[in-house]
């Protein structure tokens, strides 16, 4: 059976995935930073915007380093839309785990969303927007939302 372009470019977004958390795990600012557009946008999990890789990297150099201690994650695309053939964007699962791919206890999930372009043969994080997974907030506004709709 023939994949689909689609198949054949999930797959290659989906090495981009593993790439970013292999870098980030091995604590290699140079092999995230490689997989990031000149003038991307990067959002942390706190909200803190960065503009240019020039910023991402100065940020990345110092928050990636061995300090991190046992401290891991495990990234998942969950889901990609092909916005045109060479924009998509991606859902990312992200879990917080130890050197032994236990979680963390009483670490929130990210749930980042990756806008790449595709460059020649290579997908590029030109747009990322990391957020952390805020479960009871989460369940409140379904609460009020399912409680609205019985009104």
């Amino acid at each position: 059976m023939t994949k689909t372009r689609e198949e054949i470019e999930g797959e290659g977004i989906r090495q981009l995935i593993a790439d970013v958390e292999k870098a980030q795990n091995e604590r290699s600012p140079e092999d995230f930073l490689r997989h990031f557009m000149p003038d991307a946008v990067w959002v942390t999990a706190f909200g803190r915007r960065l503009t240019g890789r020039d910023e991402i990297a100065a940020f990345t150099r110092k928050v990636l380093t061995p300090a991190l201690g046992n401290q891991y994650a495990r990234y998942e695309a969950e889901h990609i839309s092909f916005l045109r053939p060479d924009v998509a964007a991606v859902n990312v699962r992200q879990r917080p785990v130890l050197d032994d791919g236990s979680p963390i206890p009483g670490e929130a999930e990210g749930s980042p969303l990756y806008i790449l372009v595709k460059e020649g043969e290579h997908w590029m994080i030109a747009i990322g927007q990391n957020t952390k997974v805020q479960t009871e907030a989460i369940m409140a506004q379904q609460n009020q939302i399912t409680s609205g709709d019985e009104k």
